[in-house]
């Protein structure tokens, strides 16, 4: 199978991952109603988890089909805590800490590495000082993060020059101003700034372009999401990887298969693993590329 192949090339590389540090903490409880003075909800807690997010997680999925993976941490070190109704693992709400900001040195040979993976979330690592410095990449490839600590202010055209760019709907719509508009004319958009361009779609997968295929669309892997935090992380971090030999379809289909596996885990319990990856690949019949989106997908608004 021609994903497979790519999957072993992988297995060759050493690549460097590089973005901010977040701590993901979940607090399992019961809601118990509301209070009778006051119009919140109140809650009792049943357990707690804690997890290395961020860059850490990212990483990790990395790890199990990469040859050598070397972590690069800067920019502030965020925890978020979420809430989560226990019985069915719903995210009530969350709230974030600053846990100060780590100094880092960017490698002096960045041509070492086969890649270079930035995850920039917006918490301070990447900015027009220190972006430049990472052009010396032999292949650059850049996710870049919106959330509601950077809403607005973390868009992928930071970037100007990029082998492999992946940004999610809602990134993509805000870095284009491209409300309303087909999802289409974000991708088009961004491939001023990348040579191969990703648009994650969450559940109606993803979609992407590069000069030699033009727009490449390829539907989800599951409907059946547990959690969709890292999904996303999960979809670049494995892409990454072989972005610089796949054709697209190939591409979007191991980021959808890695997505979906992820999408089906709590919080950072566990890795998107190779041979998981690989099973959900043969089990997925390979579909000829089409370019065709759905209305629903071209015209979802940004919410």
């Amino acid at each position: 199978m021609q994903e497979l192949k790519l999957l072993e090339l992988a297995a060759h590389k050493s690549v460097l991952f590089a973005g901010e540090r977040i701590i993901d903490r979940y607090r399992y409880v019961r809601p118990l109603g509301r209070p009778t003075k006051d119009a919140i909800l109140s809650v009792e807690q049943i357990n707690h988890e804690q997890f290395e997010g961020g860059i850490t997680a990212a990483a990790a999925h990395a790890k199990n089909f990469a040859g050598e993976v070397t972590v690069v941490e800067g920019g502030r070190i965020i925890m978020k805590t979420r809430f989560v109704e226990d019985s069915h693992k719903r995210k009530l709400f969350q709230y974030y800490e600053d846990h100060g900001s780590v100094f880092y040195k960017i490698p002096a040979k960045l041509l070492n590495y086969d890649a270079i993976v930035l995850l920039d979330y917006g918490h301070g690592m990447f900015t027009a000082a220190t972006i430049p410095a990472w052009d010396h990449a032999r292949y650059l490839c850049v996710n870049v993060q919106t959330n509601s600590g950077n809403y607005g202010f973390n868009l992928a055209t930071k970037y100007d020059c990029v082998d492999y760019l992946c940004v999610d709907q809602d990134e993509a719509r805000l870095a284009t101003q491209n409300k309303d508009g087909p999802i289409e004319a974000s991708l088009m958009a961004l491939s001023a700034r990348a040579e191969k361009v990703v648009i994650t779609l969450g559940r109606n997968g993803a979609v992407g372009w590069n000069a030699s295929e033009d727009i490449v669309y390829c539907p989800a892997f599951t409907d059946h999401v547990v959690d969709t935090l890292g999904a996303g992380d999960a979809f670049f971090s494995v892409t990454a990887l072989i972005a610089e030999e796949a054709d697209m379809l190939s591409l979007l289909r191991i980021g959808n298969a890695a997505g979906a596996i992820k999408a089906g885990i709590i919080g950072h319990q566990r890795e998107v693993t190779k041979d998981g990856l690989c099973a959900l690949l043969q089990a997925v019949p390979r579909t000829p590329a089409t370019g065709a989106l759905p209305d629903s997908v071209r015209q979802a608004r940004l919410v």
